[in-house]
């Protein structure tokens, strides 16, 4: 795959950026240890925008079904007033979008790249009818990578836009022997079992979790009461954090049984959002974050790492 560029500073720290890959950070490496989970094959064989790394999820989150032929349709979604149908994939479609450099900072004790897409008039016509484009910007540090996302609406109507962060960090054992997970959470959101969208229940929790063998995670919760998830690995000797912004209303755990890796997620609200944008009134942004011709928005997230426990 071409466009993969790597920064590194002293002391072992260092991030690899697929361009070509929806700009994914697919290493980060801090002391000399990779934190980021991501199979040897990727991002050179990547045919879709999960499985490693941190796919960033835009301009939406989860799965989009359409329900109106009574059975649920896999991708397929309509906006109010267009003929056509559109098809999203799964977390969205930066992964078929081609990001360039834009800027690049080079300083004693950090590195910042910032990369720039926006959507193509393929993607307009086939995936998205809306003219957006977003900047990202990676600031490698000693212990940290700090991320922000700048959205822009370029085109003349208002544009639907989820987004979101998908990090994939390695664990020490598949087991996941000593792995705690905390989400500054109160609600466990309750999910259909065939679509895995929103039921609009919710169960409470204390965002603890002690992560059992053989349990897949695929869950999402909300009502946040803090701006911090952590991933404590107590046999590797490190916690890994998310900081998020108050933009963040959904955030994910997920971790397939058997499973190297273990994902803390921060997204925007939006899930399922994408088959209501059919119906009139969409645009008052309640299911899914909207722009106005001209506008912007940004988004800002800080992967860290402790060592020792905390």
């Amino acid at each position: 795959m071409k466009d993969i560029h790597a920064y590194k500073l002293g002391d072992g720290c260092s991030c690899s950026i697929a361009a070509g890959w929806g700009c994914n950070l697919f290493s980060w490496k801090a002391g000399g240890v990779e934190l980021m989970y991501c199979p040897e094959d990727l991002p050179q064989t990547a045919q879709k925008i999960t499985g490693g790394g941190n796919p960033i999820l835009f301009p939406s989150v989860g799965r989009t079904w359409d329900h109106s032929s009574g059975e649920p349709v896999a991708g397929v979604y309509r906006v109010f007033e267009h003929e056509k149908p559109y098809f999203m994939p799964s977390h969205g479609a930066l992964f078929m979008s081609e990001f360039r450099k834009v800027d690049e900072q080079i300083a004693s004790d950090s590195i910042t790249a910032a990369y720039e897409t926006r959507i193509s008039e393929k993607i307009r016509e086939e995936n998205y009818p809306f003219d957006l484009s977003l900047t990202q910007r990676f600031t490698l540090k000693a212990n940290s990578v700090e991320l922000e996302s700048i959205i822009t609406n370029h085109g003349g109507t208002p544009a639907p836009c989820a987004f979101g962060y998908h990090p994939y960090f390695a664990i020490s054992n598949p087991k996941r022997e000593g792995i705690t997970v905390r989400m500054p959470v109160r609600k466990r959101l309750l999910l259909t079992p065939d679509t895995i969208l929103l039921t609009g229940e919710s169960e409470p929790t204390d965002g603890i979790f002690d992560l059992q063998p053989d349990v897949h995670y695929d869950q999402p919760y909300g009502e946040p009461t803090g701006t911090r998830m952590s991933i404590i690995d107590h046999i590797a000797g490190h916690t890994i954090n998310v900081d998020f912004d108050k933009k963040c209303e959904l955030f994910l755990l997920y971790s397939p049984a058997g499973s190297d890796f273990v994902c803390i997620e921060p997204w925007t609200r939006g899930l399922g959002a994408f088959e209501h944008l059919k119906e009139p009134g969409w645009e008052d942004g309640k299911l899914i974050p909207v722009l106005q011709p001209g506008e912007a928005m940004d988004f800002k997230a800080t992967f860290s790492v402790n060592w020792g426990r905390t």
